[in-house]
């Protein structure tokens, strides 16, 4: 005789880890069509995906099935936490499993978050920065356009949303040495910087809390849905960008979307190191976000923003290999980062073709690898993207090369015929 009473156990458990579904996991409590209780345990945070189930059987047997966290195989089987044979022993069986892997998931996003913390940067100079902080400011009729293109042009991070104007600025900082120092000097410099909310970042100033950290943006009709796609994903990245913390300077640059930034978070306040606009209490940050909450008031799309991880923090700045950035034509996306060592840029040349240049520290000589189109196959599978991807690499050709820019360009351009 089944002495399990699954209604009340789903009632029980539906009470004991209700307490443990807030921003970050999601605890659901179900039935399945069979009449047997089903618990899921899942992430609601962008930066890890994960989710266990706990199932309690019509003959009180507690089964978990294996966990995906993306890289489960299909076969994977699960395990059984145990046999109830009463309903006080289902509940506890169940409450235990799922309290179990609450609290796996939570370490998996604390060990997250430690990851997504910027690396260590190399210092900048106080008269890099105060240099860098004019360009962004508007100073030598540059401006933060330019500069938020360079540090995409230096981290590989694409724009949230596409549109000429962009793709003219990512070209216009590629080929300009003074917007590429600038990016790399604010990009090291926020990564370097501490954390704070808005009113922390108010005292740090010597100005009064508002409790506000934002910036507009005004209608652009062929990008605006771009923007709300991109939002609906539930994060979104930019290497660099400036919020103000007066309410009325970020509605200044437009009503369309306003991002206000919610927690602590990395910046730079410009108008202290540049010494001009001080009126637009402008703070230079950056990074990955999650995007708390999106709600349409007046017109406007409101939406609050939470600093996840560090974007751009790894960018490099070799002068040989910035001068080959400038230098190489047909550039679609790049790259500079640093490691261990070495440096090493990525040109996307469009389509699968795409060379890196890689230089290690005080060598003078550089390592090129070029990758083109696979060519044409009677071989369907090429068509796959990872055999794809395994038929460019088997393609493609390492030199190495005097470090020197005709050298590398030469290496970069060359056709596939070369030998």
């Amino acid at each position: 005789m089944n002495l399990v009473d699954v209604a009340e156990v789903r009632r029980r458990v539906a009470e004991a880890v209700a307490g443990e579904d807030d921003e970050d996991v999601a605890v659901r409590v179900g039935s399945t069509a069979a009449g047997e209780l089903h618990v899921t345990i899942s992430s609601k945070h962008p930066g890890t995906y994960y989710t266990q189930w706990v199932d309690l059987r019509a003959d009180g047997a507690v089964h978990l099935p294996a966990p995906d966290d993306g890289f489960t195989s299909p076969g994977a089987k699960g395990s059984t936490a145990g046999t109830a044979s009463s309903t006080e022993e289902a509940v506890a069986l169940v409450v235990r499993e799922a309290r179990d892997a609450v609290s796996y998931l939570r370490e998996m996003q604390d060990r997250q978050a430690d990851r997504a913390r910027p690396a260590q940067q190399p210092l900048v100079a106080a008269d890099d920065l105060a240099e860098a902080c004019t360009f962004w400011q508007g100073g030598q009729n540059v401006g933060s356009s330019p500069v938020r293109a360079a540090a995409r042009v230096l981290s590989g991070v694409r724009h949230y949303f596409s549109a000429p104007f962009v793709a003219a600025y990512d070209e216009q900082a590629r080929t300009s040495p003074e917007v590429l120092a600038a990016g790399i000097a604010l990009l090291r410099s926020v990564n370097a910087a501490p954390f704070q909310d808005a009113d922390g970042w108010a005292s740090v100033v010597g100005l009064l809390a508002g409790g506000f950290a934002g910036r507009g943006i005004s209608s652009k009709p062929a990008e605006d849905p771009q923007i709300e796609r991109r939002l609906r994903t539930g994060q979104i990245e930019m290497p660099l960008w400036g919020v103000s913390l007066s309410p009325a300077v970020a509605a200044g640059f437009g009503t369309r979307f306003l991002f206000e930034l919610d927690g602590p978070f990395p910046a730079v306040p410009a108008w202290t190191h540049s010494g001009i606009k001080a009126e637009e209490q402008e703070l230079v940050t950056g990074g990955r976000y999650r995007v708390l909450s999106l709600e349409e008031r007046d017109g406007t799309t409101h939406v609050r923003l939470r600093w996840i991880g560090a974007s751009g923090d790894r960018v490099g700045s070799n002068p040989l290999l910035l001068s080959v950035l400038a230098a190489a034509p047909g550039v679609v996306d790049s790259s500079l980062t640093r490691a261990a060592g070495q440096e090493e840029l990525e040109l996307r040349l469009g389509g699968d073709e795409r060379a890196t240049v890689t230089r290690k520290l005080g060598a003078d000589t550089v390592t090129v690898t070029r990758y083109w189109e696979p060519g044409p196959s009677s071989n369907s599978v090429w068509d796959d993207g990872w055999n794809r991807h395994f038929a460019q690499l088997a393609a493609s050709r390492t030199t190495t090369v005097p470090a020197d820019v005709e050298a590398v360009l030469a290496a970069v351009i060359r056709g596939k015929e070369y030998s």
